[in-house]
């Protein structure tokens, strides 16, 4: 019986697999717990972002997630989730002109960045406000 019911607890767990499109598996795809506990105990934020557009290279990703307000080191790509995330220092650089940097970034890879959610403080993740 034991068996049996150990055989089906293992059926049912297959079935629980990341879907890959939610928010919550992008941010999964690119959440580093050293990173965001680093970052927010130093006072910045963790923006994690959606990859919009033609297929982006990791290399082009990662030298986009670089300058002004930007943690250094701090980047985690998914190229197969088309999540970015990156550690800010909310007192040099918004959201938004983050947002707008990375995008300027990005242009010529006909890309761009959709912000998910942003970590101000630890276990909260807020949604972009608009």
């Amino acid at each position: 019986m034991k068996t049996v019911l150990t055989a089906a607890l293992l059926l049912l767990a297959g079935e629980a697999v990341a879907c890959g499109y939610c928010v919550e598996d992008k941010i999964a795809a690119t959440y580093d717990h050293a990173v965001i506990t680093r970052a927010l105990a130093n006072g910045r934020h963790v923006v994690f972002f959606h990859v919009d557009g033609a297929a982006v290279s990791r290399a082009a990703l990662e030298q986009a997630a670089s300058g002004r307000g930007i943690e250094k080191g701090s980047a985690r790509i998914s190229p197969d989730a088309l999540t970015l995330s990156v550690a800010f220092d909310p007192k040099r650089i918004s959201l938004v002109e983050l947002n707008a940097l990375l995008d300027r970034k990005l242009a010529k890879h006909k890309a761009s960045l959709l912000p998910l959610r942003v970590m101000e403080r630890p276990a909260d993740l807020a949604a972009v406000k608009r």
